[in-house]
């Protein structure tokens, strides 16, 4: 991992990258990695990054914009740098009746600036505002109970709705808050909350809307941004026909994300395509790009855990460990049978045949996904983010507690069987859950894939890794 770091970081230097390109292209080299033993940043791997967003959000200043109008009906603060890039935003929405009120849309603070007193900042602000038009402020309050920041609302003076106005209106349609400064005047100020509350309720389809909306268009222009400065960073490559590893794992990665989030906003509410990823050409030097979707390196140990005690699984892992990479990226790619159509259309049948405009192709990446076939059983082999290791465990655990309730049941002709990650190996960043992939060949799918060569001196041992806590924008 030294070198990746060590070339990419004289890359910043020679182009004099700013701070605002640097911070995404480190994500993209490390933010799935999931290693979370200490509280390392992923940028201090990186000399003089977290001095430098120090000193950037010591300069930072708040700002307020009006609604523009139409399609843009929110009042919003915005946090910005000397050099101004935005590092944070909050929108509210503003409703004169019964009494003057400021409700708080959404709040967001970039990822990389978090934990700095960015958010009570901006939250202080609002407060303060409201308290200036004297006008009550609300918000709905999304935060999980045991995240670090829940209590931040109520350290900063809000209360809960239903103390105020009573549970009756509001009962599991949310978590209101509300911060009523001693400005406000009112006659009856539970029957006006109510008022408020009932009205907010009504139109949060279409506040939910607008929001999406706009943080649609935020999103593409982040892509927008963060592609360029990969070009800007790998230019030289790009010019000249040639590529690393490196590079094409980034450009990989990089799409593979703009992917999936295109498929998520499809179904965004109110979301009709008007803001497209369509906008972001990718060039043809970057489509000709050799698909790179596995990192080669990585921080923190290998490890691999073992959860089935069945001598099978065991020699299947042991086969596995000689070289994972390798061994594992090599298989097959497993053919659902929903997608069998266009991983066809490619006429590949391996990760070494694949080009990032095959991905682009098909909408979606077919690598993550293996097959293969051991001592008669079928399996599958997938590749997740680090992020996801500990749904994976937690999955581990819950499924085998329900099998037993679902055993025998059938709906309209079809079984319910439960299918839980027999082991799991963590290889230079890449996390690889292992379970049995038995498939329907009647729907379209192949026959079982070639068993795996065998390998000797391998020995697979069970809780061999360190622990991890793990941690959403």
């Amino acid at each position: 991992m030294k070198a990746q770091v060590r070339e990419i970081k004289d890359r910043f230097d020679r182009l004099k990258m700013t701070l605002h390109e640097i911070l995404p292209i480190i994500d993209m080299t490390l933010g799935d990695h999931g290693e979370r033993k200490t509280a390392l940043s992923p940028y201090e791997v990186f000399d003089g990054v977290s001095e430098l967003i120090d000193r950037t959000v010591h300069g930072c200043r708040i700002g307020r914009f009006r609604p523009k109008g139409g399609r843009h009906p929110f009042h919003t603060f915005e946090i910005h740098t000397e050099g101004g890039d935005v590092l944070g935003y909050l929108s509210m929405l503003y409703s004169r009746k019964p009494i003057p009120c400021y409700y708080l849309v959404y709040v967001e603070v970039l990822v990389h600036f978090r934990g700095r007193g960015l958010g009570c900042s901006i939250l202080r602000a609002y407060k303060e505002f409201a308290e200036s038009r004297k006008a009550v402020a609300l918000l709905d309050n999304i935060i999980p109970p045991d995240d670090p920041t829940y209590n931040t609302y109520t350290g900063l003076g809000w209360k809960p709705a239903e103390r105020l106005i009573g549970d009756s209106l509001i009962n599991e349609k949310g978590h209101y808050m509300v911060f009523v400064p001693e400005s406000v005047r009112t006659a009856d100020l539970r029957c006006d909350l109510k008022k408020v509350l009932f009205k907010i309720m009504k139109k949060r389809p279409m506040i939910d809307m607008y929001d999406n909306e706009s943080m649609v268009k935020r999103t593409i222009e982040e892509f927008r941004f963060l592609y360029k400065a990969l070009e800007r960073l790998f230019a030289e490559e790009l010019s000249k026909g040639t590529s690393t590893p490196l590079m094409c794992f980034m450009f990989t990665k990089f799409v593979t994300k703009m992917l999936g989030f295109r498929r998520r906003i499809s179904t965004l509410l109110g979301y009709t395509g008007g803001e497209s990823l369509d906008q972001i050409h990718i060039s043809d030097e970057v489509r000709s790009l050799p698909l790179q979707s596995f990192s080669l390196w990585g921080l923190g140990e290998d490890w691999r855990e073992v959860w089935n005690e069945d001598e099978s699984v065991l020699r299947l892992v042991e086969k596995l460990l000689r070289e994972p990479l390798s061994r594992i990226e090599d298989l097959p790619l497993y053919r659902r049978p929903y997608l069998v159509e266009g991983v066809e259309a490619t006429r590949v049948e391996r990760h070494g045949d694949l080009r990032i405009a095959h991905i682009l192709e098909l909408g979606f990446d077919p690598t993550k996904l293996k097959e293969l076939h051991h001592e008669g059983v079928d399996y599958m082999v997938e590749r997740v983010s680090g992020s996801f290791l500990k749904a994976t465990e937690k999955k581990r655990k819950f499924l085998p507690r329900i099998a037993g309730e679902f055993s025998g049941m059938r709906f309209r002709g079809a079984s319910v069987a439960i299918n839980p990650p027999q082991a799991i190996i963590k290889e230079k960043g890449n996390i690889y859950p292992l379970q049995e992939g038995g498939r329907d060949t009647r729907r379209g799918g192949p026959g079982p894939a070639e068993d795996i060569p065998p390998s000797e001196g391998t020995q697979s041992r069970r809780g061999d890794r360190p622990r991890h806590d793990l941690h959403h924008q």
